[in-house]
């Protein structure tokens, strides 16, 4: 609401002609630059909503997306390999990430990124056995 009362201040001041015409323009990319980072935000903050795995004793399942929802299923039966990935903001926080390769594939089937280390060591040992 403050941004849409801010540009009507800025458009009766064009008008009557008390502000410059590059102060207009700083104003407007910067009312832009405002509205893009809180869309961003809020996409980001939704799509962590929507982010879900989970392990029952025959399937591994990974669902995420705000738009487009995915949903990857994979038998346990097939998971050949397990690789456990942390990367250097990934180990400052506390964080590894899973990677189930299943086999006859050479690319990773699904990720499970970003879990407390703690929690990934029990689903590697859950899932290892």
């Amino acid at each position: 609401m403050a941004l849409v009362q801010a540009g009507i201040v800025t458009i009766a001041a064009v008008v009557l002609g008390v502000v410059a015409e590059s102060t207009i323009l700083v104003v407007v990319a910067l009312a832009v630059v405002i509205v893009f980072l809180a869309l961003r935000w809020w996409v980001i903050d939704l799509g962590y909503a929507r982010w879900r795995w989970g392990i029952d004793d025959r399937w591994v399942e990974r669902r995420s997306g705000v738009i487009i929802r995915t949903t990857q299923v994979v038998p346990r039966s097939r998971v050949q390999t397990l690789t456990t990935r942390t990367g250097p903001i990934d180990r400052w926080l506390g964080l590894s990430s899973i990677v189930i390769h299943t086999a006859g594939t050479h690319t990773p089937n699904l990720v499970i990124p970003h879990l407390e280390a703690e929690a990934a060591e029990r689903l590697t040992g859950e899932l290892g056995a």
